[in-house]
Order: structure tokens, then C-alpha cells, then sequence
């Protein structure tokens, strides 16, 4: 049982797939504006706010074209749909700037994550249900497909993301809390993808073992 156990751990570990370059670049914009700017002699809370906002700015911008085309798929081509979280957010990055306080700047990333968190908990309480609906059954009445969840995963890394912003907040300075944070990006990254590959059921031996179905 150890053995298995740690076989996989390290098999995980292993299988990590790499950073994307452009998951990274929101963090490193956020750096170059805050070493750049900072060197213009902008009061270091102004220059906070706006690095972090055009960060924020530009991770919504690069993924809206994939979440438009998400709900092309599932919706019928109803993307107007994204109206109301992109006006949302300008809202929300205009009142950032607007305040030009750290202090919200935090956390409102504390609060989006808090949301996503409390989405997750309320999926995993209702799971169950919609699996037995959703999930193809046999003549015998068994499941086709062995399905795994990653709502708990997704929970938990939304709730990380919430303990390590506060405790930056609560304790460290604002050089501190913008130099911690793309560190946190990559052990996130790995993290993330490490619960994944433990959590999915090992490979099958042959080809008539069912292959497992995600649902994030």
C-alpha cells in the first residue's frame, strides 16, 4: 500500500505538465509595471493598484475568446451572456482605480476566490445527484465510465488562494505581498495538476478497463 502510494505520488509529481507561457504573463506584467513605474517616482500604493489592475485586465481580456467559445458549445451560441461579467469587471478594476487603495486591491482577489470557493462547496454538495443523472449506464445498471470529480480540488485551491492573501495581507508589506505572489502562481501550477493526476484512478492495464471522465 506505501509503495503504491508513494509510486504514484512521485508518478504525479513526474507528470506535472509545464506553465504555460501566457498563464504567465499576467504575473510578469504586474512585476514589469511595478519595477517600471515605481522607477517614475509614482507613491508606491498608486503604483501598486495599477499594476495589479492591469494584470487583472489583461488575464480576463486573454480568456474571454475562450470562454465565449465555452458557451457557444454549451449554450447555443448564447455569448451575449458575457455581457454582464465583463461590465462587472470593468466596474470593478474602474473602482480599484478609482480608490487607488491596496488595501481593496487585495481583497478583492480574497472575494473572487471566496466566490469560486463557495461555487465549489455547493457543487460538491449536489454532485451525487447530478453523477448518477449524467453518467451512461449498462444493461446491469452500472456506470459506463468511471467519473472523477475535481470540485473538491478546485475547492481547495480556491481556499489556498484565500489563507495566502490574507496572511500577505495581515502581514507583510506591499513589496513583499507583489514579489510573493508569482512564486504562488508556479507552486499553485504544480499543486493544482499534482491533486489532479492523485485523484484520477490509475491507468487501466488493457484496453477494455474503462477510461475515467472528467468533470471539473
Amino acid at each position: 500500500m506505501i509503495k503504491n502510494t508513494s509510486s504514484r505520488m512521485l508518478n504525479a509529481m513526474l507528470s506535472i505538465p509545464p506553465i504555460r507561457p501566457q498563464n504567465l504573463l499576467p504575473v510578469v506584467i504586474m512585476l514589469i509595471l511595478w519595477i517600471g513605474v515605481g522607477r517614475m517616482g509614482l507613491p508606491e500604493q498608486q503604483t501598486f493598484v495599477l499594476s495589479v489592475v492591469i494584470a487583472q485586465a489583461y488575464a480576463i481580456w486573454r480568456n474571454l475568446p475562450q470562454a465565449a467559445h465555452s458557451l457557444n458549445q454549451t449554450t447555443g451560441g448564447r455569448t451575449g451572456m458575457l455581457r454582464w461579467p465583463v461590465i462587472v469587471l470593468l466596474l470593478l478594476s474602474g473602482l480599484q482605480l478609482w480608490l487607488n487603495n491596496p488595501l481593496f486591491t487585495q481583497r478583492a482577489i480574497s472575494a473572487v476566490a471566496l466566490f469560486f470557493l463557495v461555487v465549489m462547496v455547493l457543487g460538491v454538495m449536489r454532485e451525487g445527484a447530478v453523477m448518477d443523472r449524467v453518467t451512461p449506464k449498462n444493461t446491469e445498471g452500472g456506470a459506463v465510465y468511471e467519473t472523477v470529480s475535481l470540485l473538491r480540488v478546485n475547492a481547495l485551491v480556491a481556499a489556498m488562494v484565500v489563507a495566502v492573501n490574507e496572511i500577505l495581507i495581515s502581514t507583510e508589506s506591499l513589496t513583499v505581498w507583489i514579489t510573493v505572489m508569482p512564486i504562488f502562481v508556479l507552486f499553485l501550477h504544480a499543486f493544482y495538476w499534482f491533486m489532479v493526476l492523485m485523484v484520477l484512478p490509475p491507468e487501466a492495464p488493457d484496453d477494455q478497463t474503462p477510461r475515467p471522465s472528467r468533470d471539473a
